[in-house]
C-alpha cells in the first residue's frame, strides 16, 4: 500500500529558511565582509585625509606667521627706532628725525606721517611733524598716554586707529637720552575693507587668512582678511606672532584641500565602491609625493632664506664697523674683526678711531652683551653717540660716564663693556679709561704687558 505524506506549513517554512541559508549565506557573509573592509578602508582613509591637512595647514601657517615675524617688526625697529635714537643722540633736534625718516613716510607708504615727542616725567610734548594728518590727534588725551606708555616699554608699542573713513595702525618707540625719553610715532593704513588681496601665485593662495591685533579675535581687532565670511570655519589653525608689545594673531583656513579633490573624494569613493580602492589608492600617493617634494623644495627654499638671512647680518655687522682706518701722522693703525660665533645673529662688538686737532686722536672699543638684532642696535647707539662725545672734545672718562646714561640694564636687557683712549702722538702720552672692558696690551719691543688701568662697571652697571 502506497502512503503519501505531506508538509505541513511550519515545517515548509523552515525547510525554505535552511535552503536559503545554505544558498545565500556565503554571499552575505563576503557581502558584510566586503562591508565591513569597505567601511574600514573609509574611515582610515578618511582620519588620514583629515590628518594631512590638518599637518599640512599648519605647515603653511607657521612658514607664513615667519615671514610676518622676520619682515614686519623688524622694520618698525629698524626705521622708526633707528630715527628715535639718532634723535634722541642730537637732544631731539627735529631736522635729524624728519631727515631719518624721509624715506619711509611717502604716498606710497609704508607710513603715512611721523612726530617726535619728548617725554619729561608724566607729560609728553611733540616736538616734530611730517607727512599726512594722523589718524590719532596729537591734542588727544588717547595721543599722550599712547606715548606715555612707548616711553615705558623696552620695545615699540601698537595700537589700532578707526576713524570713520579710515583705519591704520599706530606704532611708537622710545630712545633715551641724559636729557629725558625721545619718543618717535607714526602710522601705518589699513585697507579700507581690511581685504588682502594677493596673487594667484602667493604662496599663501591656497589659505584664507585673518589677522587681528592681539590674542582675542574680536572684530574691531581685525586688521586684515582674504576672505568674505568670518569668523573662519571649519578646519582652522591658529598661531600667535610676537609683535611689540603685542601679538599679532593669525587664523588660516584652506581654501581647497590641500591633497585635491581626488583624495576628498577617495574616502566617499571607497565607501561605495571597494573594487576601485587600488586604483584610487595609487592616485592619492602620488599626489601625496607630490605634496610633500612640494614640501621639501620649500624646505630647501627656507635654508636659502636662512643663509640670505645671515649674510645680511654680517653685512649689516661689518656696515655698522668702520670701513677705513684714518690716517693720522705718526701712527700706525690697523683693526681686524673676528665674530666670536656663528650663525645668523648680529653682534653687539665695535671699534672706532676718531682723529682730533694737535694730532690728537680718541680711540675705543666695545662689546654689548648678548647678539641679534637688538644688540646690534644697542651698539650702534652707544658707537655713534661715542662718537659724538669725542668730536666735542670730552675726556675719555667723560666719554664713559655719558655712555652710561644711555644704557640702563634692567631697562634695556643689555650692558655693555668700553674702553676708551686718548692718545696725544707728540707728546707719546696715552690716557686710559675702562668700563669693565679688558686692558690694553702694551707692547715694547720684545715684551708685553696689560696697561695698569683703573677697571670701572660696565656700561649700564653701577656708577661713574
Amino acid at each position: 500500500m502506497a502512503v503519501r505524506t505531506q508538509e505541513t506549513g511550519p515545517a515548509r517554512a523552515s525547510s525554505r529558511v535552511s535552503g536559503h541559508a545554505q544558498r545565500y549565506g556565503p554571499a552575505l557573509l563576503v557581502v558584510a565582509l566586503g562591508l565591513a573592509i569597505t567601511v574600514a578602508l573609509f574611515l582610515v582613509t578618511f582620519r588620514g585625509y583629515q590628518r594631512g591637512e590638518r599637518r599640512l595647514l599648519a605647515l603653511q601657517t607657521r612658514l607664513t606667521a615667519a615671514a610676518i615675524a622676520a619682515a614686519d617688526p623688524l622694520y618698525v625697529e629698524d626705521h622708526l627706532g633707528g630715527a628715535a635714537r639718532v634723535a634722541a643722540a642730537r637732544n631731539g633736534a627735529a631736522g635729524v628725525f624728519m631727515t631719518a625718516m624721509q624715506d619711509s613716510v611717502t604716498a606710497k607708504g609704508p607710513f603715512t606721517e611721523a612726530s617726535l615727542w619728548r617725554v619729561n616725567g608724566g607729560s609728553a610734548r611733540l616736538i616734530a611733524s611730517t607727512g599726512r594728518p594722523p589718524l590719532l590727534p596729537p591734542a588727544s588725551a588717547r595721543a599722550a598716554a599712547f606715548i606715555r606708555r612707548a616711553a615705558a616699554s623696552r620695545t615699540f608699542v601698537v595700537t589700532k586707529i578707526t576713524t570713520a573713513d579710515a583705519a591704520g595702525l599706530g606704532y611708537a618707540i622710545a630712545a633715551p637720552s641724559p636729557d629725558g625719553t625721545f619718543v618717535a610715532y607714526t602710522e601705518e593704513p589699513l585697507p579700507a575693507d581690511h581685504r588682502l588681496r594677493e596673487a594667484p601665485s602667493s604662496p599663501v593662495s591656497q589659505l584664507n587668512l585673518a589677522i587681528y591685533l592681539g590674542s582675542p579675535t574680536r572684530a574691531g581687532l581685525l586688521e586684515a582678511n582674504s576672505s568674505s565670511g568670518l569668523p573662519l570655519r571649519g578646519l582652522t589653525y591658529t598661531s600667535r606672532i610676537p609683535f611689540g608689545d603685542t601679538v599679532l594673531t593669525l587664523i588660516t583656513s584652506p581654501r581647497s584641500g590641500f591633497a585635491g579633490t581626488t583624495a576628498q573624494v577617495l574616502p566617499w569613493a571607497i565607501l561605495g565602491g571597494g573594487l576601485l580602492l587600488t586604483a584610487a589608492a595609487g592616485l592619492l600617493t602620488e599626489r601625496l609625493i607630490r605634496r610633500r617634494q612640494g614640501a621639501e623644495q620649500l624646505a630647501g627654499q627656507v635654508g636659502e632664506l636662512y643663509l640670505q638671512q645671515r649674510s645680511v647680518a654680517e653685512t649689516l655687522q661689518h656696515a655698522l664697523l668702520p670701513q677705513q682706518m684714518p690716517a693720522i701722522g705718526g701712527m700706525e693703525i690697523a683693526a681686524r674683526y673676528l665674530p666670536g660665533a656663528g650663525g645668523a645673529d648680529v653682534g653687539g662688538d665695535w671699534y672706532d678711531v676718531i682723529p682730533l686737532p694737535d694730532g690728537r686722536f680718541i680711540f675705543l672699543i666695545g662689546d654689548v652683551s648678548g647678539h641679534g638684532i637688538r644688540a646690534a642696535t644697542v651698539m650702534a647707539s652707544l658707537h655713534y653717540a661715542s662718537r659724538a662725545y669725542a668730536v666735542e672734545g670730552h675726556h675719555p672718562a667723560v666719554i664713559l660716564d655719558r655712555l652710561r646714561g644711555l644704557l640702563d640694564l634692567p631697562r634695556d636687557g643689555h650692558f655693555a663693556t668700553v674702553a676708551c683712549g686718548l692718545a696725544d702722538v707728540a707728546a707719546h702720552q696715552v690716557t686710559l679709561a675702562n668700563a669693565g672692558h679688558l686692558p690694553p696690551l702694551v707692547c715694547a719691543g720684545t715684551e708685553a704687558s696689560f696697561a695698569a688701568v683703573p677697571t670701572g662697571p660696565p656700561v649700564g652697571i653701577g656708577g661713574p
